[in-house]
């Protein structure tokens, strides 16, 4: 009477465990059911006679099956149900530690401090006004040329080279005066060849040059002005250590006409208007790219800034680029923190790594039939590129911008920007994964499978929708 009630109380629930505690509570129950069996064939009396031998141990081996059959089916699920219920929390509970350690190990390498720093920077150049005739105008709405020569005879420089009562240094001029610019500005211009397009007969006349849409097979490469100088002649990309970058227009090589500003401000704004007077921006100019890198020491992190100007047929289009790199330094306690926390988070990778690995060998397909086993292999396919990563940043990318960083001459750290786009995607790929595995431990079970039922309509009902905001939105911005 009590199997049988306890077999009707855990026919309610639904069996918790799953990979390998199943695997554990069969062979575990197949255990009970050998020590069960064994005192029934030996307690057995002889018989009196041997054909009644025969006969009653036939009819008490069918008896004995069917009831260990029985208790056989009431003892599983039995078993299933307490134990994997027991190992279902505790795995809820390693779970929430693991989501724990990576918003702290991933997001808590950079400070508070480095955020509020980067959007002063911002607006110290982004949102800075200069007067353009009887007009303000600002980084974002610049249109023509000749606004870009005044923004940056007044707004860059001054910018660039602030300069305090108190300090006699050269300081950037952000946050209580700790930034500070280190190597030298450049600024860098790609072309695009005079000849590149094709123009009717008809319209010969009127178009003396014609340049096309900027790609790298119809970059232009031949010195122009006068002719001597980086400023005039084209260095390639791997002269420059440089890497191509993706604007808003169009994607652009690292190479091009570059000319190194100075630390000085009175060399700078003469470097600049021997640039303007010998018309080093023409008609076949592409993108024209500034690039800073700044320091701050009180929160040992590096900006990388980039201003670009992307000189298209309806005008300039402008963007704005800045990464942060932290330097990492086991000073203060909160340091010591996000350490742990990044070798624990490696812990885990490796934990579910073997926990798979064990389930793959056990149950063989059968260990990928759930949504939730999706979830955790992509988890761990994504979680070893971003260790990978970190370990370069570590050992290769942090003691290059160190070593790099010169106070005279340019550092160029544009390979850092393609790793980190990759390292960002990872990253939003690898929460956008995580963040549902709550639902498996969070007792929603039969939301989850709703969702998972019916999502290809989901889907479907998403994309329609999706099509339909798209092309009202371009339809309201491009006249």
């Amino acid at each position: 009477m009590i199997a049988s009630t306890t077999n009707y109380n855990v026919k309610e629930q639904e069996p918790a465990a799953d990979g390998i505690q199943l695997h554990d509570m069969e062979r575990f129950s197949a255990m009970v059911m050998c020590e069960i069996k064994s005192p029934v064939d030996q307690g057995s009396s002889p018989p009196d006679s041997v054909g009644t031998e025969g006969h009653t141990s036939e009819s008490s081996g069918n008896r004995q099956k069917g009831s260990l059959q029985g208790m056989k089916q009431e003892l599983i699920p039995y078993i299933k149900t307490n134990k994997g219920l027991i190992s279902n929390r505790t795995e809820c509970k390693m779970y929430f530690i693991f989501l724990f350690v990576v918003i702290i190990g991933i997001f808590g390498s950079t400070s508070n401090m480095a955020f509020w720093c980067r959007e002063h920077l911002d607006d110290l150049f982004v949102n800075t006004k200069f007067q353009d005739g009887i007009k303000e105008r600002t980084f974002k709405n610049l249109s023509t040329i000749t606004q870009f020569w005044k923004f940056a005879e007044t707004v860059m420089i001054d910018s660039m080279y602030r300069n305090f009562q108190d300090d006699t240094h050269q300081a950037f001029g952000c946050m209580l005066q700790d930034i500070k610019l280190v190597g030298a500005p450049r600024l860098r211009q790609v072309k695009g060849r005079n000849g590149s397009c094709i123009v009717r007969e008809a319209f010969q006349r009127s178009y003396r040059a014609c340049h096309d849409l900027y790609s790298p097979a119809k970059e232009d490469k031949e010195p122009f002005g006068p002719g001597i100088g980086t400023a005039w002649t084209y260095s390639t990309a791997e002269e420059l250590r440089g890497s191509s970058y993706r604007g808003r227009f169009s994607t652009y090589s690292g190479g091009g006409y570059y000319e190194d500003l100075s630390l000085n401000r009175s060399e700078t704004i003469e470097k600049l208007l021997t640039l303007r007077n010998n018309q080093w921006i023409t008609r076949g100019t592409c993108a024209i790219f500034l690039d800073l890198t700044l320091y701050s020491a009180n929160i040992s992190t590096i900006f990388i800034v980039k201003l670009v100007f992307e000189n298209t047929p309806r005008g300039l289009l402008t963007s704005y680029d800045c990464k942060i790199v932290k330097l990492h330094q086991l000073v203060t306690s909160y340091d010591f923190v996000v350490a742990v926390c990044e070798l624990m988070f490696v812990a885990f990778i490796f934990l579910f790594t073997a926990k798979k690995r064990v389930d793959v060998m056990v149950f063989k397909r059968k260990c990928m039939e759930s949504v939730w086993d999706g979830f955790g292999l992509a988890i761990l396919m994504l979680g070893y590129p971003i260790i990978c990563f970190r370990i370069y940043s570590y050992v290769v990318i942090e003691p290059q911008i160190i070593q790099n960083i010169s106070e005279e001459k340019f550092s160029n750290f544009d390979s850092y920007n393609w790793y980190e786009e990759y390292y960002n995607f990872g990253v939003v790929c690898l929460f956008t994964c995580a963040w549902p595995m709550i639902f498996k431990y969070a007792g929603v079970r039969e939301f989850a499978s709703l969702l998972c039922r019916y999502s290809m309509e989901m889907f479907t009902v998403l994309f329609i929708f999706f099509i339909i905001i798209a092309t009202y939105i371009r339809m309201i911005c491009v006249p």
